[in-house]
């Protein structure tokens, strides 16, 4: 394996991997939100059968 084929590697792989990361992190933040969400609309949904 020559030099410069190594650097194709790393660039390659500077050049996929940080999307996949940050496609990784927000992925994360997006699910805790959505867990959030869901069970804010439960809540809403026993307060409205309460209330009916």
């Amino acid at each position: 394996m020559n030099m410069g084929s190594q650097f194709d590697w790393i660039h390659a792989l500077g050049n996929v991997g940080f999307p996949i990361i940050l496609v990784f992190y927000l992925l994360n933040r997006l699910e805790k939100s959505f867990k959030q969400l869901e069970n804010t609309i439960e809540t809403l949904i026993s307060e409205i059968k309460k209330k009916t």
